[in-house]
């Protein structure tokens, strides 16, 4: 039998500080699907799908009643991570001048991009 998992990522800015002797409970309104990784298991010819998801939207944590709102980061903190991230990933010392290179290259690309993304 096949096992499918989720694993949450994304950063939501709160108000106010969490204690870590508390559980909280997790509302997300909107994620997306960013990535599949299919892993074959031991037993059988069975898979592990784990489901990479990202929030997109507001979070609410609640403690006993309480609620404490979250709201996403915005699309540039996003682009300056995920850039970051792929040099780490890529090896790249050097990760605010590929942060640079990247952005100039889009901004010089913005109507090829955006046509791509249009063309969708």
């Amino acid at each position: 039998m096949d096992i499918h998992k989720i694993k949450i990522n994304g950063v939501s800015e709160i108000n106010q500080a969490l204690d870590i002797k508390k559980d909280y409970s997790l509302v997300l309104k909107r994620c997306s699907i960013k990535s599949i990784v299919k892993k074959e298991t031991n037993e059988d010819e069975n898979f592990v799908y784990t489901y990479n998801l990202e929030n997109l939207d507001i979070t609410t944590l609640v403690d006993e009643g309480k609620t404490i709102q979250g709201n996403p980061k915005s699309a540039s903190k996003k682009l300056r991570g995920a850039i970051f991230y792929k040099g780490e990933e890529l090896g790249i010392e050097d990760n605010e001048k590929l942060y640079q290179d990247v952005i100039n290259y889009l901004v010089i690309n913005i109507d090829d991009i955006v046509g791509k993304t249009l063309d969708k």
